[in-house]
């Protein structure tokens, strides 16, 4: 077999690969039919059926490396409960989503190491080559969902600063701590809006307190600010004046925001310093190379 033959080969599948996780990746999940989507769910079955072959033994392998992970201990195992409730991602689709980087990042690196080895590259360097492509696929997506829920938890404290402005403006027009909280979360389309709205509508439905609602969902998705509001939303239903601790709350929390933004400027600016100096380096040197070429000869 010619081994120019099988090495462009190999490389073509790693690049096919490679371009269908990228625009899967960029393009997302295909648009929902919104009137099917309805009409299935209007639509009472009797019976239903179980799931077989290839369908049935993913199902086993998802909830058997779902029920590992979640007793997991270390924290590159375990399933981040936190930040799957922040991103509102259920452990089954994160477990799914580290086991198809796994296979993905394996295959690509194996047909990789394959490809090497037939063109006389050592065994060393494809089992290397097999190995790290096993560790990217076990790193990037817990990476991707800490910085995803790092962005959206600082998104969530930029978006905290409007909404209390909004609940200190319902309150100076005469609502009650519980209805100003819900009427303020109503104002926007924000997506932390849009949830607490979502969460306070159900707790009125519910006959729970809207603070003590706010509290335990500041908990699940780790957001300490959001406890704070709770604090002081019950600390209005015992009758005190919140309107200045609200404003002040929202001005801290801005001031925070343009800290982190000016932090983030600056390392930014930091990262720039050395290819600025290799570029004026590139630069001087091919001013002065005519001079030394001239000189040298």
């Amino acid at each position: 077999m010619n081994t120019a033959l099988v090495l462009a080969a190999g490389m073509g599948t790693v690049l096919g690969i490679g371009l269908a996780l990228g625009l899967r990746a960029i393009a997302g999940p295909a648009p929902m039919d919104v009137s099917a989507a309805l009409g299935h769910l209007a639509t009472r079955t009797t019976t239903s059926i179980p799931a077989t072959g290839w369908r049935a033994w993913r199902a086993r392998l998802l909830t058997y490396a779902t029920d590992r992970a979640d007793h997991a201990r270390h924290p590159w195992l375990s399933i981040p409960t936190y930040d799957l409730g922040l991103l509102e991602r259920s452990p089954s689709d994160y477990v799914m989503t580290r086991l198809r980087w796994a296979v993905s990042s394996l295959a690509a690196a194996t047909l990789l190491a394959v490809s090497l080895a037939v063109t006389g590259v050592p065994v060393g360097v494809s089992v290397g080559l097999v190995a790290a492509g096993g560790l990217v696929g076990v790193v990037v997506p817990v990476s991707r969902l800490r910085d995803q829920a790092a962005v959206a938890r600082e998104d969530a404290r930029r978006a905290l600063a409007v909404y209390l402005d909004l609940v200190a403006q319902q309150r100076t027009a005469g609502h009650a701590p519980g209805p100003a909280l819900r009427e303020a979360a109503a104002v926007g389309d924000h997506w932390l809006l849009t949830r607490l709205h979502r969460t306070l509508a159900h707790a009125e439905h519910s006959g729970h307190s809207p603070w003590d609602t706010l509290r335990t969902l500041g908990t699940m998705i780790r957001l300490p600010e959001l406890v704070a509001v709770a604090d002081l939303a019950a600390t209005a239903a015992d009758g005190a004046a919140i309107y200045t601790s609200l404003t002040t709350h929202a001005a801290s929390l801005r001031t925070a925001a343009i800290s982190t933004d000016k932090a983030d400027a600056n390392t930014r600016t930091e990262r720039l310093t050395l290819p600025v100096t290799l570029l004026m380096l590139g630069i001087l040197l091919l001013v002065l190379y005519p001079a030394v070429a001239r000189l040298l000869g």
